[in-house]
């Protein structure tokens, strides 16, 4: 594991996009300064409200309100070592029990012979005794050999290879302080910060070495502005605005007045020219020459506060712990005496309107520079010096607009990787080096269909709704649309391909791991080992390459809960290809992912389904159509059809007496039998209810579908009353339309009276919107009495 801050950044950028372009998958995870807003708690997620109104009602706020500290990635490569290992097939084709073909091939030589005459019968059973003694004793000298390649596949067992390999790195992350539109206030929410100090976050590192951003958008003005200032300047000396113009004369220039100021100007003046004129350029051409004491010469040993490689703001130079340079030459130079500022501005005038072709700059820019600060420095350079000083100040302001714009490199980078966009070692350089804007160019393959030929690195998360939008806030806009589908298509513009972890071990992995704990290092620790564990059905967890091949870190800091994900993602599919597989498919997880359709990746593997906590909505990325607000499709295991909507009750009726209504099973079919059921009350006369299914029955089986809806209306009916039961999609359709035509006439009204109130609907039906709190109260009271009863 790799902790990157500002200190190293722009290394671990430069290794970082390297390694991208190779990755099979990338997994991510955070860690903010929050992750719910204040007063929330008493503001609990409603299991059946829709995820729009939970998004405007409790999720929006939270990333516009608070900051990412950490960001772990995990790039997971594909191991060039990796072999699948099938030694019980080999052993068994080796075994006793099939003879080898040259036992086969003698049997049939010896029985042609006999049929042919070229042997009798006692010749044939001494050659056949003779062979079967032979045969015995290459059998005894063969199972030796057998022996000796079991041990070398026990070791090989092992010493087994994992699938993956993994590098991972743990960015810190703190907004930058530059005084701008898009600055932004660190926000701490008290208990958060007590947690990740359990967890032993480095608030110190975090404060003094964290990471900036800022929003894609600006980043590429920032990138834009560089390139123009270079290009408008082509190849003229690239000092900046203090030799930008010489030639052109300066308007409102310093006229001095009193004599002392002229004196020094001219006795300066004159160091200079004596400088200029002096045959020895690389010694000290003014060592007491006129007995002026004012003028000090000094070579270019004498530059005092720059640096060598872009560390400095002002010529790129990295100083090193005591203040000096590298004893990197950069023709000649003069450091003039220290002055005030409107002397220092007329000796600019004058020396750039006399000698255009100096370069002049300021000795010493580094805030604790003392005296330098107040002193020009003059430097005389040949043609190939100018040419490499250029190159070094253009790289310089490139390397610190990079730790400028910081994070959102990386952001970038992973986004285009997500998209298909086209890698190469040479586009790369480039952009490091300040010569290209972009980090990719778009891939430009097709198939023979016509059809966009992309390799698109998918994106792992765990849970990770929130991370998504807090992404969006810190490198997209800090504040999120209104509309949650809105939010849905930016988080998809950036990641087209996501899968997360928690929904894939919750809702399309085998009954084991939907039974158990689907938090992400319960699923860790049962899916993936990491040497201590023996259970033969875990897999090896891939060796982190940049920490030494181990495989270690605390749950809790990003970049560990990522390598985690990722881990976890590879193991799941892993089972599920294996199950997959056993019916004729012949697939690696590599190929399900890159050389598989998207109808495929999203029945296997939840191709963009998010999870959405405390919710019967399971997120889709993709869906966009049914009515308003019913994009999400419900979690696994439930349908519109198999979760109702009861009113009608009375105020005796109980939690126990409707799951005692349900559970009268005598003469039911078995699949009705394994139902489970979840009861969600939303005020004193109605309530919903979940029914999911066990087993191998899907919610789109209509036949299923048809006996559940009969099983729920007739045992509620008979065991509540006369009830008015509905099922969900149902329910707000009949709700959608009621608010719809009160509120509005006519198709268009109606269309956007729809689109603008569909939460806000939800929210009345569901005891929320504008009820008071006293209403609230009462349900709440009511609800709880309920459940006990």
């Amino acid at each position: 594991m790799v902790h990157v801050t500002k200190s190293n950044f722009l290394t671990q950028l430069t290794d970082f996009l390297h390694q991208l372009p190779t990755a099979s998958f990338i997994a991510l995870d955070e860690e903010m300064t929050g992750i719910s807003l204040p007063g929330s708690r008493q503001q609990r997620p409603n299991k059946v409200e829709l995820p729009g109104e939970r998004y405007t009602r409790l999720l929006k706020g939270v990333p516009e309100r608070y900051s990412i500290l950490q960001v772990g990635v995990a790039l997971f490569h594909k191991n060039p070592n990796y072999k699948k290992h099938t030694v019980g097939r080999d052993r068994a084709c080796s075994s006793g029990n099939h003879r080898s073909p040259t036992e086969n091939d003698n049997e049939d030589e010896h029985a042609y012979m006999h049929r042919e005459g070229m042997l009798n019968q006692d010749e044939l059973e001494d050659l056949t005794e003779r062979e079967e003694e032979e045969g015995i004793a290459a059998a005894a000298e063969n199972s030796d050999n057998i022996d000796d390649e079991d041990e070398e596949d026990s070791t090989a067992a092992t010493e087994e290879e994992s699938e993956y390999t993994s590098r991972i790195y743990n960015f810190y992350l703190f907004p930058s302080s530059s005084k701008s539109k898009h600055e932004r206030e660190l926000t701490l929410n008290p208990s958060t910060v007590q947690f990740l100090l359990e967890n032993h976050m480095d608030f110190d590192k975090v404060f003094r070495e964290g990471i900036p951003f800022t929003t894609a958008d600006h980043a590429t003005f920032l990138k834009k502005k560089y390139f123009e200032k270079y290009d408008l300047n082509g190849d003229e000396n690239q000092n900046g605005k203090k030799n930008a113009g010489s030639n052109t004369p300066r308007k409102n220039r310093v006229k001095l007045t009193r004599v002392e100021d002229i004196a020094f100007v001219a006795r300066t003046m004159a160091g200079l020219r004596e400088w200029i004129d002096s045959d020895n350029s690389m010694q000290n051409p003014l060592a007491d020459g006129d007995g002026d004491d004012d003028v000090v010469a000094t070579a270019a040993e004498e530059n005092n506060n720059d640096g060598a490689n872009g560390g400095n703001a002002t010529n790129g130079r990295n100083p090193d712990e005591n203040g000096g340079v590298s004893s990197q030459e950069e023709g000649t130079s003069l450091v003039l005496p220290p002055c005030n500022a409107f002397l220092r501005r007329c000796l600019y005038e004058t020396i750039e309107d006399e000698y255009p072709g100096l370069v002049l700059e300021r000795a010493g820019s580094d805030p604790n520079a003392g005296v330098a600060r107040n002193q020009i420095r003059v430097i005389r350079l040949s043609p190939a010096e100018k040419k490499c000083r250029e190159a070094r100040l253009r790289q310089g302001e490139w390397d610190k607009l990079l730790q400028d714009i910081g994070f959102t490199t990386l952001f970038q980078a992973i986004s285009d990787a997500c998209n298909g966009k086209s890698f190469t070692s040479e586009q790369t350089s480039s952009f490091l080096d300040g010569l290209s804007s972009e980090l990719t160019v778009a891939a430009d393959k097709k198939t023979a269909d016509g059809q966009q030929s992309e390799r698109r690195i998918p994106l792992i998360i765990h849970n990770g709704l929130q991370d998504l939008m807090f992404l969006m806030t810190h490198c997209h806009d800090p504040s999120l649309p209104e509309s949650f589908e809105d939010t849905k298509k930016v988080i998809r513009g950036y990641f087209p391909d996501i899968y997360d972890t928690k929904v894939l071990g919750s809702e399309y992995s085998d009954a084991i791991i939907r039974g158990g704990n689907t938090a992400l290092e319960p699923l860790f620790s049962t899916t993936c080992n990491t040497g201590e564990s023996e259970d033969i059905l875990s897999l090896k967890a891939p060796p982190i390459v940049n920490q030494d091949g181990r495989s270690e870190g605390q749950a809790h800091e990003a970049a560990w809960d990522a390598y985690m994900t990722g881990c976890v993602f590879n193991a799941l599919c892993n089972r599920i290809l294996e199950s997959k597989n056993r019916l004729s498919f012949d697939l690696t997880l590599d190929r399900l992912l890159h050389d598989s359709s998207d109808g495929l990746l999203r029945e296997w593997i939840g191709r963009n389904m998010i999870y959405m906590h405390v919710s019967l909505f399971t997120i889709d990325l993709e869906s966009s159509s049914g009515p308003v607000g019913l994009y999400d499709p419900v979690s696994s295991g439930l349908s519109f059809d198999t979760t109702f909507h009861v009113s009608g009750i009375t105020a005796s009726v109980s939690t126990r007496d409707i799951l005692q209504a349900l559970t009268q099973y005598e003469g039911e079919d078995e699949a009705i039998r394994l139902l489970k059921y979840e009861i969600i009350w939303v005020d004193d006369a109605s309530f919903f209810v979940g029914t999911r299914m066990i087993g191998d029955v899907s919610p789109d089986d209509l036949t299923a579908t048809s006996l559940i809806a009969s099983h729920v209306r007739n045992k509620l009916r008979g065991g509540l009353g006369n009830v008015e039961i509905l099922p969900l999609g149902d329910y707000f359709k009949k709700k959608y339309a009621t608010e719809t035509s009160e509120e509005s006439v006519g198709i268009v009204g109606s269309l956007v009276s729809v689109a603008t109130k569909p939460f806000q609907v939800l929210g009345s039906v569901l005891g929320f919107g504008k009820r008071s709190s006293d209403d609230i109260d009462n349900n709440m009271r009511a609800s709880k009495k309920r459940r006990l009863g």
